[in-house]
C-alpha cells in the first residue's frame, strides 16, 4: 500500500511494530556492546516476536464508502520487509444493535459480510480494505451507521476469533466555522493563509469527546480516514475544563485563500479517544529507546491490536476568505 494514500495507517503499522521493536533494540544494544568490548564471538539468539493483527475499522452516520476495515499482520523485527502484511482472506462482518441493561442484543438480519473489494473511486492500491460490497451494486443501502445505535464488529482469520464493539453516540452539532488568525507562510511559497475556528456548544455532561478532520484541495483527491491525518489535518479533544461551555475552537493549520476546507467534527466514546490518543503518543514517541506506550485497544483475541472507531459526525464545508 501506498502510504500517500492512507499515512494514518502507515503510521498506525509503525506506531505497532514500535511497541514490539523495544525488548529487541535492548537486545541489539547488548549484542553490540559484546562485539566491541572483546575479541571473542557470541551467539545471541533473539527470540522472534509473535506477529499481531492489526485492525482499523471504522463506521461513521454519513459517509457509506467511509465505513471499512483494514487488517493486516505485523512483521518481526528480523523481517526484510518494512511494511506490515495486509489480511485479504479473513471472515470479517458488523451488526447493528442496542444497549440492553449491562449486555447488547444483536440484530442478526443487519449482519453485513464485509469483502476485501475495489470500489469506485477507491483507488486499486487500497484492495487490502473490506467494505459492504453493496456500494457496488446498490450503494444507497450499504452500510451506514445510526446514533444511537452499537455495532459489533467479529473477524475470523487464521483460525482466531477478534470481536470489538463500538457506539455511535449522539453527535454534537457545529454551529458555524469562521476564519481569521492570517499569516504568510514562508514554508509554502509565502502564500497568505488563514486558520479555522469550530464554534459549537460543548453538551452540559461530562466525558464528551471529539475528533476533528478536515481536508482541502492538497489532499482531496486521497482516499480514507487516513487521508485525513497527519498533525496538520487532525485532531482530537475532550471537554475535561470546558464541559458545558460554548466553544470557539481554532485549528493551528491554516489554509490558502480562496481553498475549499471539507470539515468533520466525530463525537466519539471514551474508549475510542483513549486508542486514538494512545496511538498519537505511541507514533510521537522517539523512537525505540524511548519509553513503550501501550495501545489502548478495543479489540478482545489473542495477539491483536487497533480499534473499531465508531464516529458520529457532523460536517460543514468552508471556502477561506
Amino acid at each position: 500500500m501506498q502510504s500517500k494514500l492512507n499515512p494514518l495507517y502507515k503510521s498506525f503499522i509503525q506506531a505497532v511494530n514500535n511497541q514490539l521493536s523495544l525488548c529487541t533494540a535492548a537486545c541489539l544494544l547488548l549484542l553490540c556492546t559484546c562485539f566491541i568490548s572483546c575479541e571473542k564471538n557470541f551467539n545471541v539468539k533473539v527470540k522472534a516476536n509473535t506477529p499481531v493483527l492489526v485492525v482499523e475499522a471504522y463506521i461513521n452516520n454519513e459517509m457509506r464508502d467511509y465505513n471499512y476495515v483494514v487488517l493486516s499482520k505485523s512483521l518481526d523485527y528480523l523481517s526484510p520487509d518494512f511494511e506490515s502484511t495486509p489480511v485479504k482472506e479473513a471472515v470479517v462482518t458488523i451488526t447493528e444493535g442496542e444497549r440492553a441493561g449491562d449486555g447488547y442484543n444483536w440484530d442478526s438480519t443487519t449482519t453485513v459480510r464485509m469483502m476485501p473489494l475495489n470500489i469506485p473511486g477507491v483507488p486499486a492500491e487500497l484492495n487490502s480494505f473490506y467494505f459492504d460490497p453493496r456500494l457496488t451494486t446498490i450503494p444507497e443501502r450499504a452500510l451506514l451507521g445510526k446514533p444511537g445505535k452499537s455495532y459489533l464488529l467479529q473477524i475470523s482469520e487464521g483460525g482466531n476469533e477478534y470481536s470489538a464493539i463500538t457506539t455511535l453516540i449522539p453527535p454534537v452539532q457545529i454551529d458555524s466555522l469562521t476564519t481569521g488568525y492570517g499569516y504568510v507562510d514562508q514554508e509554502d511559497s509565502n502564500k497568505y493563509k488563514m486558520r479555522i475556528t469550530n464554534n459549537y456548544q460543548d453538551p452540559d455532561t461530562l466525558n464528551n469527546t471529539q475528533l476533528y478532520f478536515y481536508r482541502s484541495s492538497e489532499n482531496s483527491q486521497s482516499f480514507g480516514w487516513g487521508s485525513f491525518g497527519g498533525s496538520r489535518n487532525s485532531s482530537f479533544g475532550s471537554d475535561e475544563l470546558t464541559n458545558g461551555q460554548y466553544i470557539r475552537l481554532t485549528h493551528t493549520g491554516g489554509y490558502a485563500v480562496g481553498d475549499t476546507v471539507e470539515y468533520h467534527m466525530a463525537s466519539v466514546t471514551r474508549d475510542v479517544y483513549n486508542f486514538w490518543e494512545s496511538f498519537n503518543n505511541a507514533r510521537n514517541n522517539g523512537g525505540p529507546f524511548a519509553t513503550p506506550v501501550t495501545l489502548a485497544t478495543n479489540l478482545t483475541g489473542t495477539n491483536v491490536t487497533g480499534c473499531f472507531s465508531g464516529l458520529s459526525l457532523s460536517s460543514k464545508t468552508i471556502i477561506i476568505k
